[in-house]
C-alpha cells in the first residue's frame, strides 16, 4: 500500500517545486523496493511450507521449527546490538570514519559469531538432548548443521546495513531475494530429488545464507588493517558503540520471544508432532501476515510526512479504520476459502498434506493476532513523531511475558489452539501498553465505534458461514458472497461513509 496525496492549486497558479520533493520521492522509491522484496521473499519462503508437509512428517517438521526458532534467539546474540550501532554511527560524507565504523562493528560481530558457533558445536549432543530441542538420533549432527545459519547471516549482517546506509535498495533486495531463491531452489534439490529430509531442509539454509557471503567478500577485504590504522580511536569506538547497541538486546529479545518462544515451548509441553502441525497451519494466515507487513513498510514514511498537516491526527485515526476495513476482508476471505486452497495440487500431492488439515481451526485465530499486531503498528506513530520510542521495550517485554504465561497456561488444555490464542494475548497486551502511553505522549481519538462494527460484522459473516449445512454448493456460494455482503453491511452502517472512501481512495498503488 502506497500513499498518493492530492494537491489542488487555483487553476493558472504557478508552484514552485519543493526542495524536499526529491527526497520524499527517494523515500518512496526505497519503501517500495525494500516492500515488494520482502513480500516476493516471504511469499517465497512460504511456498516450502506445503513443500515440507509432503516430503516431511509433523515432527520433522516440528524439530526444523525448533531449530530455526533457538537461531533467531542465537542471532540476537550474535548482532549484540551492533546493526543500530553502526547505523547510529554512520556519518553521511565521512567515509574515513565510515570504513572504521564498519570495520569495528563487522569484525566484533564476526568474532562473536565464531565463538558462539564453536562452543555450540562442541556441546551438540547436551543441546541436541534439551528440553528445548529434544533431538533423537543424529540430533548433535543437526545441531552443528544449525549452527552454520546463524553463523553466516552474522557475516553478511554488517555488509547489508551498510547496503542500507549507502541507499542501495535495490542491490539489497537482489541479494535478500538471491539468498532466498538459492535456498528455495535446494530445498528442492536435497529434500525432493535427493531426500536428505531434516538435513537438506538445514544445509540449504547454510548455502542459502552462504550465498551472499561471496558477493560481499571483496567489500570487507581490509577490515583488520582499517583497525590497525588508529587502535587507539577503534577501541574507543567499540566502547561507545556497545553502550549504545547493548541496551537494544532486551527489546529484541523480547520481540523474539513473542514471534518464536512458542515453538519450544510446545516442543516441551507436546512433542514435535504438534509442533509440526501448529507450524504449518499458522504460515497458512501468510495473507494478513503480507497485508501487515506491506501496510508497515507504507505507514512510517506516511505519517511523518503528514505529522505537521493540521488534521494528522484525524487523517491517522481514518487511516486505522481503513486498516481494520481491510483486515477484516484479508481475514474472511482467507478464512473462507483457505480450506479449498490446501486441497489444490502440488508438488508430492496436495497444497497441503491431508494430515495437516486437522489444524486449519488456528488460521482464523492468528490472523487475529495479526490485526492486534498491526494494530501496534498503527500506535507506533505517535512515538516516533514525538521521538519517545522508550515505550516500545515496555510493550514488547510485557507481550514477551504474556505470551510465555499465556503458552505454559493454555497448551496443555487447548493443544495448538492455546498456542495461537497465547499469541493473541501477547499482542493484545502489546497494543493496550502502547495505546496507554499513547494517550500521554501524542493523544489520539480512534473510531472505535466504526471499528468495533467491523470487528463484528466480520465475526458474524465468518460464523454464519461456518455453521451452514455441510453441502458443497452452499458452502462455496456462501463464500463467494462474503465479501460482497461485508461491503454492503459497511455501507448501510455507515462505516464506509463518504470521507472514508475519500481516504480509501487516496491509499492506492502507484
Amino acid at each position: 500500500m502506497f500513499v498518493v496525496t492530492q494537491i489542488y492549486v487555483p487553476f493558472g497558479a504557478r508552484t514552485n517545486p519543493s526542495p524536499m520533493q526529491p527526497k520524499i520521492r527517494s523515500l518512496v522509491s526505497d519503501t517500495i523496493v525494500y516492500g515488494v522484496s520482502t513480500v516476493v521473499g516471504r511469499f517465497l519462503t512460504f511456498l516450502l511450507t506445503p513443500l515440507y508437509t509432503n516430503y516431511l512428517s509433523a515432527s520433522e517438521i516440528g524439530d526444523v521449527s525448533a531449530l530455526y526458532a533457538m537461531i533467531a534467539f542465537v542471532n540476537i546474540v550474535y548482532s549484540l546490538g551492533m546493526e543500530p550501532a553502526f547505523m547510529r554511527y554512520w556519518e553521511r560524507i565521512d567515509s574515513g570514519t565510515n570504513a572504521r565504523t564498519f570495520a569495528v562493528a563487522f569484525l566484533s560481530v564476526v568474532c562473536i559469531g565464531c565463538v558462539v558457533t564453536g562452543i555450540t558445536m562442541l556441546l551438540a549432543s547436551p543441546i541436541a538432548a534439551s528440553s528445548f530441542l529434544q533431538l533423537d538420533n543424529g540430533g548433535a549432527r543437526l545441531v552443528v548443521i544449525a549452527a552454520l545459519v546463524p553463523l553466516f547471516d552474522a557475516l553478511v549482517l554488517m555488509p547489508f546495513a551498510r547496503l542500507r546506509m549507502q541507499q542501495r535498495p535495490r542491490t539489497f533486495a537482489a541479494l535478500r531475494l538471491l539468498s532466498i531463491v538459492v535456498t528455495v531452489a535446494l530445498n528442492l534439490v536435497f529434500v525432493v530429488a535427493l531426500g536428505w529430509r531434516i538435513e537438506g531442509v538445514l544445509w540449504a539454509g547454510v548455502l542459502g545464507s552462504a550465498s551472499t557471503c561471496i558477493f560481499f567478500l571483496p567489500s570487507v577485504r581490509g577490515v583488520v588493517k582499517t583497525i590497525l590504522t588508529d587502535v587507539k580511536a577503534a577501541r574507543e569506538l567499540l566502547g561507545n558503540m556497545v553502550r549504545f547497541g547493548l541496551p537494544t538486546v532486551p527489546s529484541n529479545l523480547s520481540s523474539i520471544m513473542v514471534q518464536v518462544a512458542d515453538r519450544p515451548i510446545m516442543l516441551m509441553l507436546m512433542g514435535s508432532a504438534a509442533v509440526g502441525m501448529y507450524q504449518t497451519n499458522f504460515r497458512l494466515a501468510i495473507p494478513m501476515m503480507m497485508f501487515v507487513t506491506v501496510f508497515e513498510y507504507a505507514w512510517k514514511p506516511f505519517y511523518l510526512n503528514h505529522r505537521d498537516d493540521p488534521e494528522a491526527k484525524t487523517l491517522f485515526s481514518r487511516v486505522f479504520t481503513l486498516f481494520t476495513i481491510v483486515c477484516g476482508a484479508v481475514f474472511l476471505v482467507t478464512s473462507l476459502f483457505m480450506p479449498y486452497v490446501v486441497q489444490l495440487p502440488f508438488i508430492g500431492g496436495r497444497f497441503i498434506n491431508p494430515q495437516y488439515w486437522s489444524g486449519l481451526n488456528i488460521i482464523p485465530v492468528v490472523m487475529f493476532a495479526y490485526y492486534f499486531n498491526g494494530m501496534f503498528i498503527n500506535m507506533a506513530a505517535g512515538f516516533h513523531i514525538q521521538k519517545r520510542t522508550s515505550y516500545f521495550p515496555i510493550a514488547t517485554g510485557v507481550a514477551a511475558v504474556v505470551s510465555v504465561v499465556a503458552t505454559y497456561t493454555l497448551v496443555p488444555y487447548y493443544g495448538i489452539m492455546g498456542a495461537a490464542w497465547a499469541k493473541v494475548a501477547a499482542y493484545v497486551a502489546s497494543a493496550l501498553i502502547l495505546y496507554i502511553g499513547l494517550q500521554r505522549i501524542y493523544p489520539m481519538r480512534y473510531d472505535w465505534w466504526k471499528i468495533g462494527i467491523t470487528v463484528v460484522i466480520t465475526a458474524a459473516i465468518y460464523a454464519t458461514v461456518i455453521m451452514l449445512p455441510e453441502d458443497p454448493t452452499v458452502k462455496i456460494v456462501a463464500c463467494c458472497a462474503a465479501l460482497p455482503v461485508y461491503a454492503l453491511l459497511l455501507l448501510v452502517t455507515r462505516v464506509l461513509g463518504t470521507s472514508t472512501l475519500r481516504t480509501l481512495a487516496g491509499l492506492v498503488k502507484r
